[in-house]
């Protein structure tokens, strides 16, 4: 593709994140993503054949900007508490820096899950067997209690992610009390840790 096409393409690319990520796949126009590079609906479907197509593309650099490191991190040669650790620091600055992604990435991805969870798991690949293996040794050494990996993982993304998704939710139900919207690092660690060595 000539460089003025690749050019185009993340231009559209990138005012359609935008417009999807604010509205969703419903809320989204076409003709507003035109209009806001100065091209045409046709031009747009030059390079995506459909809408469809489009937001595709859009969210799977969105869920490889939120789940894209989580292979790294199981994989390194940290010990296991230092490794958890890694993972909620992660996920944490994540949700603190890209908020509107990491709603944008569940909600749509319940919305349209018949179409959006194989494009995720053609773009995010994990695989969590050596990470459970280090939890299985620690279990077996008393160190912790018997967990499995998805589980672990799914309780460090909903302590860090969840805030995300009912921030307005909470703004409503506490008002000013909800200063600091994001729970701290060590709140999330004590929790899982004391879980796990409970």
């Amino acid at each position: 593709m000539a460089k003025d096409q690749q050019d185009t393409r993340s231009e559209i690319l990138n005012v359609a994140r935008e417009q999807f990520i604010a509205h969703g796949y419903d809320g989204a126009r076409l003709q507003t993503i035109a209009d806001g590079i100065g091209v045409t609906k046709a031009m747009i479907h030059y390079y995506f054949n459909t809408k469809q197509e489009l937001f595709e593309q859009v969210y799977r650099r969105s869920a490889e900007q939120i789940f894209g490191k989580l292979s790294d991190t199981l994989d390194s040669d940290e010990v296991l508490f230092k490794k958890i650790e890694s993972l909620i620091e992660d996920c944490l600055q994540i949700a603190k820096n890209e908020p509107e992604v990491v709603s944008f990435v569940i909600t749509e991805g319940t919305r349209k899950a018949d179409w959006l969870q194989p494009a995720m798991e053609d773009q995010i690949t994990v695989d969590l067997q050596g990470f459970d293996e280090e939890l299985q040794k620690a279990a077996s050494n008393y160190q912790i209690a018997a967990v499995d990996a998805h589980v672990l993982l799914i309780q460090i993304f909903s302590l860090c992610y969840y805030p995300v998704l009912s921030r307005n939710i909470n703004r409503s139900l506490f008002k000013e009390a909800v200063d600091e919207e994001m729970p701290s690092k060590g709140i999330v660690m004590d929790t899982i840790l004391n879980w796990l060595t409970a």
